[in-house]
């Protein structure tokens, strides 16, 4: 059922862009917008759409912003910003809303007339955005990088940091992404603003997960957790996502198990499509770990029903990295192959664990399959990808590959193998406590 409005507003969401457009044109930040009975908190809700403001309100917040009441509760042209920025405020309108052809049209647009430094900045931002949400985090580092060197401020705005932290993590360089979340999380914790203290803690948790830094992702869990709105499913949805992934690391599954299937039970009647079916490959992966092959497959077939209506390339490959887990296990190495492959094929350039992985699960299913000359190819750069990043994928690989060694009597290479994975097992024990 739609949300009812009041008669004050055309609607929070569209109030809220206005609200965030011309906050940003103003150069404020959402602490210089704040007042007594207006929290950073409160004015964070009101420009994701998720609140809805008295009229009184919106006259004090748009006084504080220099644009008329009547524009900024339902976009009458009277008194609305400078051209340039009210098209800004379309153009992420139409990318929040899935219409990105027309967001990028306007972008370039906006870029083409040679607009002020601040105006240029903020449209390079949302063409991040979007090449981001195309899943090709590379374009999006340049633009947002663009757009943060045009205006400063911007890496401290959520939005911008948190896509450019993200579309880092995704190509592997996480000293930049930790650095990032972790400077945003500094600056809400200063403001007291507790949503986007919990936004940065998950993210920056996660990464620190991608880098093997689980002793400090797992304490930033702990008070995320305890900083969490209770009403708000979806931030609570993420911390559970992000313990799953922290306790898989560890190779708990049962943790893992409980914490991807409370994220899942979270989201499951939600509208957030992309997050149930990301949930859903968590799962599947956990399931794995524990064996259950079956109960996997089916929890990927939802996944991917659910992906075809907001999945990316990435989700995909993702799927498919579990896919062939799965049909592995189950002894179906032909299919097993072809997902494994395809997985490789969609994670090129991605993250090493990524990557590492794909190869990693196509070695084993050639090996399985009598192929073990090829199996060692693929064991061999598998590892050399995944060393980047050492994690419970790399000592995966050494096992199996020092395995494959013995088998073909290989035993000088075989010991030096095992012996790489044992010095692995004692560092990732020591940074686990």
């Amino acid at each position: 059922m739609a949300r009812q409005t009041g008669t004050h507003i055309d609607s929070p969401e569209a109030l809220g862009l206005r609200l965030r457009g011309a906050r940003l044109g103003a150069g404020l930040r959402q602490s210089d917008l704040s007042f007594d009975g207006c929290s950073i908190s409160y004015i964070s809700r009101l420009e994701k759409g998720e609140r809805q403001p008295s009229l009184q309100l919106v006259e004090q917040l748009a006084r504080r912003l220099g644009v008329t009441v009547e524009w900024l509760a339902r976009n009458d042209l009277v008194g609305a910003p400078p051209p340039e920025e009210e098209r800004l405020i379309q153009a992420e309108i139409a990318l929040r809303v899935g219409e990105t052809e027309d967001a990028l049209a306007q972008l370039d647009d906006i870029l083409a007339a040679g607009p002020p430094p601040q105006v240029a900045a903020r449209a390079e931002a949302l063409r991040g955005q979007a090449a981001f949400l195309d899943d090709d985090a590379d374009t999006a580092i340049d633009h947002l990088e663009r757009a943060v060197a045009l205006d400063a401020a911007l890496a401290h705005d959520p939005a911008t940091a948190d896509t450019l932290g993200r579309a880092y993590a995704r190509i592997g360089q996480m000293e930049s992404a930790i650095a990032l979340f972790r400077q945003n999380l500094d600056l809400a914790r200063e403001s007291a603003d507790v949503r986007e203290q919990l936004r940065f803690a998950v993210l920056l948790s996660n990464a620190l997960i991608d880098s093997a830094e689980l002793g400090e992702a797992s304490t930033l869990l702990g008070e995320a957790l305890g900083n969490s709105a209770a009403e708000d499913p979806l931030a609570l949805a993420r911390i559970y996502w992000t313990q799953s992934r922290l306790h898989g690391m560890k190779r708990e599954t049962r943790l893992a198990r409980r914490f991807a299937r409370r994220a899942l039970d979270l989201l499951e009647n939600t509208e957030y499509l992309q997050y149930r079916s990301r949930a859903h490959q968590l799962l599947a992966f956990a399931e794995l770990d524990a064996g259950n092959a079956e109960a996997a497959l089916d929890l990927i077939r939802r996944g991917r029903e659910l992906a075809a209506h907001s999945g990316t390339g990435y989700d995909e490959a993702m799927f498919a990295i579990e896919e062939a887990r799965a049909l592995a296990q189950l002894g179906r190495f032909e299919e097993a192959a072809t997902a494994a492959a395809n997985a490789s094929a969609g994670l090129a350039g991605g993250h090493p664990w990524d990557v590492g992985r794909s190869y990693t699960e196509l070695a084993g299913i050639l090996d399985q399959a009598g192929q073990p000359e090829r199996a060692l190819e693929l064991y061999e750069l598998a590892i050399e990808i995944l060393e980047q990043a050492p994690s419970r994928f790399l000592a995966d690989a050494y096992t199996a590959y020092g395995a494959l060694l013995e088998r073909l009597e290989r035993h000088t290479d075989a010991y030096a193998v095992f012996k790489k994975a044992a010095q692995l097992a004692q560092t990732q024990m020591h940074a686990h406590h």
